[in-house]
């Protein structure tokens, strides 16, 4: 008696602890939170596209990362291509600027408003998670300008970036106002073609959107 009766109780501590993970899953879902740790333990290998809630209108977001070597020094630029209302939405982001340099053109109110604010957080999560300093990169996001050179500085839209351990692999989270969207990018075999290669990128990643309401497109979003 004393056998089963251990038994069931151990069979209630298992259930309550399922009940426990699948609530805490629930409550993470519903608030978006990101977990780094996490991130870092599956890497971005293991998830093909990053379907997440995005904002509100938007499709999808498209990035491509570019590495235009120039004296064996790294500059990598990372394209954003954001699709809402179907329709395309270009910017870009020079992640080779360092830290203290992000808030240039920023006024001290701007630097103190939320968006910057989760910026700022995010960074700080990244190196708890186990990234190193100098592993993280962050850049605001510009309009394009002339020639694949930065034009307006897109106030609210920032990325940071990070390396994996497995070689071609990257985690970018795109910032957009208050909300954040982690995109895994690849560059290994497979997932670049040679005409991209040749234009010296090096990694791609979208992300989608979870809900879809219908298939089509009214006419009156198209004319």
């Amino acid at each position: 008696m004393v056998a089963n009766n251990n038994n069931i109780n151990n069979i209630n501590n298992i259930n309550n602890i399922i009940t426990t993970n699948k609530n805490k899953l629930q409550i993470a879902s519903e608030q978006s939170v990101i977990n780094f740790d996490s991130v870092k333990e599956l890497k971005a290998d293991k998830i093909s596209h990053c379907h997440q809630d995005l904002p509100k209108d938007w499709q999808w977001a498209k990035l491509d990362l570019f590495n235009n070597v120039n004296n064996n020094i790294e500059h990598l630029r990372l394209n954003v291509t954001i699709c809402k209302n179907n329709q395309l939405k270009p910017a870009r982001a020079l992640m080779n600027t360092e830290w203290p340099h992000f808030r240039r053109n920023l006024t001290k109110e701007e630097w103190a408003a939320p968006h910057y604010e989760l910026v700022k957080q995010t960074r700080q999560e990244l190196k708890n998670a186990g990234y190193k300093t100098k592993e993280i990169r962050a850049s605001k996001c510009y309009m394009p300008g002339y020639k694949n050179k930065k034009g307006s500085t897109l106030k609210e839209l920032s990325v940071l970036l990070v390396p994996e351990k497995q070689d071609h692999r990257y985690t970018a989270i795109v910032i957009h106002k208050e909300h954040k969207i982690i995109v895994p990018l690849k560059g290994d075999k497979g997932y670049l073609s040679s005409n991209q290669r040749k234009m010296n990128q090096i990694a791609t990643g979208t992300a989608n959107t979870i809900l879809k309401s219908s298939v089509g497109v009214h006419i009156d979003d198209y004319l």
